[in-house]
């Protein structure tokens, strides 16, 4: 069995097939097998479960994803890599539950994971360009899932753990932690792929938060909620009050700025998420 995580095979299968990584597409391989296994263990996948994979690859931690779970469901954009993973002429182990999409994961429908009658969990190292949209398509279809586990840039990782005050936080820190609760599990070195990446990675986990976005359906079009935020951080550097003038009269939305304590001079960046919560309930 070929064991593509040690570099040395790693080449040898390059090489051999003619295949260059392409930078376009993020084709980073992890070449550390603790990272692997630091990802299976936090991913806790019992043998009833399904596992989605975004940017297969290789197939590196497909494999070891397969012998836990139940089913992978494999989505890969590249051509080559797709039809090695599905003929399974990487690896000689002839896998059963792997099933393989030779799919653009932005453009792949997310809706036939319901005839599975059960929440999938997501496990992936995914293409550094994507992590904002993919990130983004997972959670606006939170309810298919049961738990997200990721290898993402270490910066991006970080935005989403940003606390409000920091150059860090934006929109995107916000909408994560709407729909989750985010936590570093562990940083990766950059030296644990090759290519060798610009950057660091981290692995982080999203644990949705099933309770919470039940009932806030229930108090506020959360579409319309997450427009109004991405409205309020449009112009970061400008004073909230300017950002958001259109939505209110001047008069209503100082108002409801007093009412809540929130000084007049705020700007977006200095808003918590419970903070924009009262302010979108006061306003709409």
């Amino acid at each position: 069995m070929r064991t593509l995580y040690k570099p040395k095979d790693l080449l040898d299968y390059l090489s051999k097939n003619k295949i260059k990584p392409k930078k376009t597409l993020s084709q980073n391989f992890l070449i550390d097998k603790n990272i692997i296994d630091k990802v299976l263990h936090s991913s806790n996948i019992s043998k009833d479960e399904i596992v989605l994979e975004i940017g297969s690859g290789l197939g590196a931690l497909t494999f070891e994803i397969a012998k836990k779970a139940k089913k992978v469901i494999a989505v890969e954009m590249d051509d080559i890599f797709a039809k090695n993973l599905k003929d399974q002429k990487i690896n000689n182990l002839k896998i059963n539950n792997l099933n393989v999409y030779n799919k653009d994961f932005l453009k792949f429908d997310l809706e036939f994971l319901k005839r599975f009658n059960k929440k999938i969990k997501v496990i992936s190292s995914v293409p550094y360009h994507l992590t904002s949209l993919i990130i983004t398509k997972l959670l606006k279809h939170h309810f298919l899932f049961s738990s997200i586990v990721l290898i993402i840039q270490k910066e991006v990782a970080e935005k989403i753990l940003s606390n409000k005050d920091s150059k860090k936080y934006g929109y995107f820190s916000i909408f994560v932690n709407f729909y989750t609760e985010p936590k570093i599990l562990a940083n990766i070195s950059k030296s644990c792929f090759f290519p060798m990446p610009k950057v660091d990675s981290s692995i982080i986990e999203l644990k949705i938060k099933n309770e919470f976005l039940d009932n806030i359906n229930k108090e506020i079009d959360i579409e319309k909620f997450l427009y109004f935020v991405k409205t309020a951080f449009s112009q970061r550097r400008k004073k909230l009050l300017s950002s958001i003038k259109n939505i209110s009269s001047k008069e209503k939305i100082i108002k409801i700025f007093n009412d809540l304590n929130i000084d007049e001079n705020v700007r977006a960046e200095n808003l918590s998420l419970d903070n924009f919560l009262a302010l979108y309930k006061k306003l709409f």
